[in-house]
């Protein structure tokens, strides 16, 4: 944050600066266009200030007040730089055509022409080195800075193109061009004010609400992911997930908070998760490999049988895949998904294999020995159990 603090800063420092030396050469030679990029560029020193104070404020912890912290200051902070880009741009259009209409042209002067290029030159620079910092420090507002003094690039330019052809001969030049690369500012104001107010209106981050999706399916336990919302802006987020829990798996609720608060923490864009959980209305259908129908024994995936539980008494389903060499753990979930299991109580499993169980809604528990017991155990997890 320090980082993006002083580059704005410096922005300040820089625009003011050419904003005097273009606003002087403007007044000597006439240009109405590089008058009017000087005031671009005494607008940019108030752009830079906003993101100044925007950053400095979005710094500030949470509170009891705004308990999600104030990082929105940083996006209404680049939307006052888009705002500035428009209407300043705007500014220079109707400059621009008065111009035209009233035929008044600038005289042509080298040092004119040296200060519109190297003011070109200066803000290209510029714009390299905020949107460099704002990547390195994820600043949304500073990455508009930059895109705004990419901007002024285009703008003097244009100043420096119709001196070229006012050389020439044609006087209408000046104008004409400022006007053509009006049009592509503006495009880009429309753009940053575009992106600053889907954060302010807390607009999903698909991208990464289906990364976190993807993340949060395979813990043991969870019986859908029901809603991702992740908002804010790029360098502080705040994910929202709702998901249920099998009845059988309430017992593991803190487990699966503390897990799901493991896994966003991943992301250093994350700086707060709120879980929201709910029983899934599942009936349980338990799956427990047996090495015969009359065993008490639990199995393993090698088991030549399971026996599915419901309602009352179990139902054998003979395992086609015990023998299997490849892909034993995704057939035999496939397998027990098609059967409509639920829950997976096993004596030890593969680490491959229970992914692809929960890929397909199978909770799974190990440590079995006698299906009696195992009953006994999954029973006590939660009073909605039928078996």
């Amino acid at each position: 944050m320090s980082e993006a603090i002083r580059v704005a800063k410096v922005s300040a420092l820089f625009n003011f600066t050419f904003s005097a030396i273009k606003g002087v050469a403007g007044v000597a030679v006439g240009s109405v266009a590089l008058i009017a990029d000087a005031l671009h560029s005494l607008v940019d020193v108030l752009g830079s200030i906003f993101v100044w104070f925007g950053l400095k404020i979005a710094e500030r912890p949470a509170d009891v007040e705004h308990p999600y912290g104030y990082y929105k200051a940083e996006s209404l902070a680049e939307l006052g730089v888009g705002l500035i880009i428009v209407l300043s741009t705007v500014l220079i259009m109707k400059e621009a055509v008065e111009a035209l209409i009233s035929q008044n042209y600038p005289s042509f002067e080298y040092y004119a022409a040296v200060v519109a290029a190297t003011s070109a030159a200066g803000n290209e620079v510029l714009a390299r080195y905020k949107i460099a910092a704002g990547r390195r420090t994820k600043s949304s507002a500073l990455i508009a800075e930059g895109k705004h003094s990419r901007a002024d690039v285009f703008g003097s330019l244009a100043v420096l193109i119709g001196f070229i052809f006012i050389k020439f001969g044609y006087w209408w030049a000046d104008s004409i061009v400022a006007i053509l690369i009006s049009f592509l500012i503006i495009q880009m104001g429309i753009g940053v004010v575009k992106s600053s107010i889907d954060v302010l209106m807390d607009r999903v981050d698909e991208d990464f609400a289906s990364r976190v999706r993807e993340i949060l399916e395979g813990i043991n336990g969870i019986a859908s992911i029901d809603l991702v919302a992740a908002r804010g802006t790029w360098r502080n987020k705040i994910v929202e997930v709702h998901y249920s829990v099998f009845p059988w798996a309430t017992e593991l609720i803190d487990t699966i908070q503390e897990d799901i608060e493991k896994r966003l923490r991943a992301f250093p864009e994350v700086s707060k998760v709120v879980p929201v959980v709910r029983i899934a209305r599942k009936k349980p259908v338990v799956a427990i490999p047996v090495v015969d129908k009359d065993s008490d024994e639990c199995g393993d995936l090698n088991s030549p049988y399971f026996a599915i539980f419901s309602n009352g008494e179990p139902r054998f389903v003979e395992n086609p895949y015990s023998r299997a060499e490849r892909r034993k753990g995704p057939l035999i979930a496939e397998l027990l998904a098609k059967e409509g299991v639920n829950v997976l109580v096993i004596r030890r499993i593969g680490e491959m294999a229970a992914v692809h169980m929960r890929a397909k809604g199978i909770a799974v528990f190990t440590g079995c020995n006698r299906i009696s017991d195992a009953l006994d155990k999954v029973k006590s997890a939660s009073t909605q159990l039928n078996i």
